[in-house]
């Protein structure tokens, strides 16, 4: 039974992996439920791997609520408005109907209009910021797939 719980975990680790890049589902959630397999059905795990396993769940709710507070943060940090940031955030609740393009450019949309409302007559700043909301989204991504890569490493370590 363990080597099909073993493959599962595997499975479970790539398609997390790949949905912390393709914003369908929190692959984040995946990638740690591979290592709740692990901690179930390993035989040879170490007396620290409960605290671990507690540590990475805490990770994993900051990685989560981070994933969609990042975006409006950035947009917030590089000098847009308070419209901008909530226009980031609720372009994305509404992209993800859309997902993954429909997020993505939903959070940009969201960023644009709502700059275009505070500032109606600055289009440049309101598409700098909307492209700012992007590399917002980057780094976003890079903080799941960092997760990931820690998950992957401690499912083939412990």
């Amino acid at each position: 039974m363990s080597i099909w719980l073993e493959i599962l975990g595997i499975i479970l680790l790539v398609i997390g992996t790949i949905f912390c890049v393709l914003p369908i589902i929190p692959g984040q959630i995946l990638t740690f439920g591979a290592l709740v397999l692990r901690y179930f059905y390993s035989t040879n795990q170490s007396e620290a791997f409960p605290i671990i396993m507690l540590v990475l769940l805490v990770a994993l709710i900051v990685v989560t609520i981070l994933d969609y507070v990042v975006p409006a943060w950035v947009v917030r940090k590089k000098g847009g408005s308070k419209y901008g940031s909530w226009g980031a955030f609720i372009g994305m609740l509404i992209g993800i109907i859309f997902t993954p393009i429909g997020m993505i450019a939903g959070m940009m949309l969201g960023a644009f209009i709502g700059e275009m409302i505070a500032n109606s007559d600055d289009i440049e700043k309101a598409l700098r910021i909307s492209v700012m909301t992007f590399f917002g989204f980057l780094l976003s991504v890079g903080l799941k797939l960092t997760y990931a890569i820690a998950c992957w490493w401690l499912f083939f370590t412990m």
